[in-house]
Parts: structure tokens; sequence; C-alpha cells
């Protein structure tokens, strides 16, 4: 049997017909398939991009952790209480400025890691820019005091004096034990 040349040309183009057909019909299926992949990775590369800038970040981070660290006052781990000592300073501060401190009453101590933070309620008399300056003065001192509530009033009219009380948050460390222990 011979094949002509028609019917050659008609055999290669049903089955270029066929194979085409085939790899549409498969590759159709795929297509929303290769589509979601193509999102989930775009998704997953933007997500690691994301964390890598947050792990070049962390490094600031822990460097700026470090510097604020070393400006806090430490104690010795065997210390039974800090407060004495956060609100003598408290009370140098103000007395510096001429703002009288009646009553200072201190909060339990919060550990957080190697931090440590303790609260002290603070009934305060005095001028509004002796408040100012002790404001200043407490703000310089760095990450270790923090005045989170502030409570103003004034005392009697045209006196020009002021009363109130505020709570400030002292931060401090703690030397470790073993350190203590060998000195």
């Amino acid at each position: 049997m011979k094949i002509t040349q028609r019917e050659m040309i008609l055999g290669v183009v049903t089955l270029a017909a066929v194979l085409g057909g085939t790899t549409w019909y498969i590759v159709d299926s795929k297509v929303d398939t290769w589509k979601a992949k193509a999102g989930t990775i775009e998704k997953a590369e933007q997500q690691i991009r994301h964390y890598q800038a947050a792990i070049k970040m962390q490094e600031n981070w822990i460097d700026e952790l470090n510097t604020l660290q070393d400006g806090l006052q430490e104690f010795d781990a065997g210390q039974r209480s800090v407060s004495p000592e956060l609100m003598k300073i408290i009370k140098q501060i103000s007395s510096k400025h001429k703002l009288d401190i009646t009553r200072s009453q201190p909060y339990a101590e919060k550990p957080t890691g190697d931090l440590f933070e303790l609260g002290i309620n603070c009934t305060w008399q005095g001028s509004l820019d002796a408040m100012v300056g002790f404001l200043a003065d407490l703000q310089q001192q760095g990450v270790s005091y923090d005045v989170r509530q502030l409570n103003v009033t004034p005392v009697g009219k045209n006196t020009g004096k002021l009363k109130g009380n505020m709570v400030i948050h002292c931060a401090y460390t703690r030397k470790a034990v073993e350190a203590v222990a060998e000195k």
C-alpha cells in the first residue's frame, strides 16, 4: 500500500491537530493551578523580603537596646528594696528645682527579663517653673525615669502655686548573683 502525498499531509495535519488539542486540554486544566501557585510564590517571596528587612533592623535594635541598658542604674541582686535609693534621687532632683514632694509611695517591683521597673506615686506642690524644671531634669536622666501619669491642680485662687500627683516609673537592672559573689 502506497501513501500519497495528499494522505501524508492529511495525516500530519491530523496528528498535529490531535497533539495540539491534547496539549491545549492538559495545559488549560493546569493554568489555574499554575496561577495560584505563582501568586503563592510571590507572597512567600514578599514575606521573605519583609523578614530579611526585620532581621537587618534587629541588629540596630540590639545595638540601641545595649546603649540604653548601659545608661540604667545597676543595683545588687541581693538588695532587698531599691525604692529608698530611687526615692532619694527623685527627692534630690525635686529639691534642686524647689518642687516640694510631700509624699511618695512605691509600688511593687516588676521584673521583665534583666530589666526591673518600680513605680513611685509622688504627691507634690510647687510653682509651674519648678515643675517644668523638675520634669526637664528627670527627662535628662535618660531611660531611667518615666512619668506616666501627671495630675495638676491649682492651689487656691491667684496663688501661682500648683499641686498634684504623678507616677514615676524607674527602670534599672540588677547585678547577676555570680558577679556579686565574685566581689
